[in-house]
């Protein structure tokens, strides 16, 4: 089975085919109702483009614009996205399965209460994106800019973030139980005692965490010191 270990978790990796694929979409845009299979998009614009119940699976997107599209009700399956822009996108309701993310431009990307499974992000810039309400399984985000994006109400217990900026993230209402954040940065990020209960974290995040709370943290040399 094909499948990529990351810290400790297992992401199923998309099944591509190994054959030559279709090239670029039917017609010039996207279709309510289609169903996209085996082909590749490589340096296309979508950009802003309206669609619904829309499919695609074993797709190659390249350097594809799909920037400001309206998508509701898509399911992508078994497909990787590299360098594409999908910047203040609308997707409703999405489903992603086995799908890579690389490199891609993704701020402000609204797609809350989707379905996300064994989904990898990679280097990808993802300010203000909204995942609020999703349900992640077996997703992880590497070497992301995910600075102010929305969780909340997100169970990432099953997610991995590896080397990522998270500050200012809002975590209201989400289960971090298990999740490694000792090698994000979480400056201001809006979480408490509820949401951070069994994730783990490194000294530094913890003392800023409980400095967040109003708790005066003194160590014995400072408190020696102002007793001299």
């Amino acid at each position: 089975m094909n499948k990529r270990k990351t810290i400790g978790k297992q992401i199923k990796a998309p099944k591509l085919p190994r054959h030559e694929l279709e090239q670029g979409l039917p017609d010039a845009s996207m279709r309510d109702r289609s169903y996209y299979a085996q082909l590749e998009i490589a340096q296309s614009d979508l950009s802003g483009q309206v669609a619904e119940h829309i499919s695609f699976d074993q797709a190659i997107f390249q350097r594809t614009r799909l920037d400001k599209t309206f998508l509701k009700k898509v399911q992508v399956l078994d497909s990787r996205l590299s360098a594409c822009d999908l910047a203040n996108a609308e997707w409703k309701e999405m489903s992603l399965c086995r799908v890579e993310l690389l490199g891609c431009h993704i701020t402000g990307w609204q797609c809350s209460e989707a379905q996300l499974q064994d989904v990898l992000f990679k280097e990808c810039g993802g300010s203000f994106a909204q995942f609020a309400l999703s349900s992640f399984k077996s997703v992880c985000f590497e070497n992301c800019d995910l600075e102010e994006a929305n969780f909340m109400d997100v169970d990432l217990s099953k997610t991995s973030f590896i080397n990522c900026n998270l500050r200012g993230a809002d975590f209201t209402g989400t289960t971090l139980a298990s999740v490694d954040l000792r090698s994000s940065q979480l400056d201001g990020a809006r979480l408490g005692p509820r949401e951070l209960k069994g994730a783990i974290i490194n000294p530094s995040q913890a003392l800023a965490f409980v400095r967040s709370l109003g708790i005066s943290v003194t160590s014995l040399d400072e408190l020696a010191e102002t007793i001299s």
